[in-house]
């Protein structure tokens, strides 16, 4: 009998073996992109299904030494994190009367909007949150994880002192903040702060100019899928996150690949839409990407309200 099952990368059983692994170099530097995480951290392109980056995690120690006394061993450790890619995708369905009639091709005017909700789909799994909700990441780490946490002193100049308390913690294991990721609403919360002493002149932008774009010295980036500053406070509200994102990795493996058939049948919501029979065209948006974090609890640090 023939064997029907398909040539699955996802477990060496099925053949996955003959698609290498690659090895990445340590940890460094940061690339822009559209999520307000990846903007932060680094951003590889990757030619298999998974990447491995060795990782400095020890320091060595030193001490005096008495003449003629034996010098004191002392090592230093390396580990490992693993990234592995996982496809996003998204279909959206056309009539050919729309495609015929509009003045401009919808396919492509929609092309930016489907980027952006696979970037901010990137960002939420890399977070842990959908809109300031928990969720269960698909990525082999999200930053919500983080144990260590700093409680938000609103008000005045409270953001700033919210934040160096964040950076204190990074920085006292060891690690160099690079990056802010604070709530869409962050903005307006730099905008409208005023000190006790001052309730006419904004703490943030003197002069009234735009809100910063940096504080202490970092970068700041803003996402939609941390919890509002506005939300009411609970357990699970992370309004910011403050760390080295030097120690967390993206990686790509493809860019958005766009494809367009009038041929198949496409399952909407439990509906099967047959295409060429009713006279539409489908398009697929489609990319593969990854992102994993080394020693989340200590490069960084989260800005919460939980009271």
């Amino acid at each position: 009998m023939a064997n029907a099952i398909p040539l699955l990368e996802g477990t060496d059983a099925s053949g996955g073996y003959l698609v290498r692994d690659t090895y990445g170099q340590t940890l460094q530097d940061a690339l822009l992109r559209e999520s307000a995480i990846l903007q932060l951290c680094r951003v590889d392109r990757v030619p298999g299904k998974r990447q491995r980056y060795t990782v400095y995690a020890g320091r060595p120690t030193a001490s005096f030494v008495a003449e003629g006394a034996a010098k004191t061993a002392t090592g230093a450790e390396f580990s490992e994190i693993v990234a592995n890619v996982k496809k996003m995708a998204s279909v959206v369905l056309y009539t050919d009367e729309m495609l015929a009639d509009a003045v401009e091709d919808p396919r492509i005017l929609i092309n930016a909007d489907v980027q952006g909700a696979l970037a901010d789909l990137v960002d939420a799994h890399a977070i842990g949150k959908s809109n300031g909700t928990n969720l269960t990441t698909s990525f082999d780490t999200a930053l919500r994880s983080c144990s260590s946490t700093n409680e938000y002193v609103s008000g005045g100049a409270g953001l700033a002192s919210s934040v160096s308390a964040a950076l204190t913690k990074v920085e006292a294991n060891g690690y160099r903040p690079s990056g802010i990721v604070l709530a869409s609403d962050g903005r307006g919360v730099m905008r409208d702060a005023r000190s006790s002493n001052d309730t006419t002149n904004p703490v943030y932008t003197p002069g009234f100019e735009r809100e910063p774009d940096s504080l202490y010295g970092l970068p700041i980036s803003y996402s939609s899928n941390l919890s509002k500053f506005s939300d009411t406070a609970g357990a699970n509200k992370i309004i910011g996150i403050v760390g080295d994102f030097s120690q967390a990795v993206a990686v790509l493996r493809s860019d958005v690949v766009v494809r367009t058939t009038d041929q198949a049948s496409v399952d909407v919501g439990g509906t099967v839409q047959n295409l060429w029979q009713q006279g539409k065209t489908a398009v697929s948006w489609e990319m593969r990407a990854g992102f994993a974090i080394h020693d989340v609890n200590k490069a960084f640090s989260l800005i919460v309200d939980a009271s």
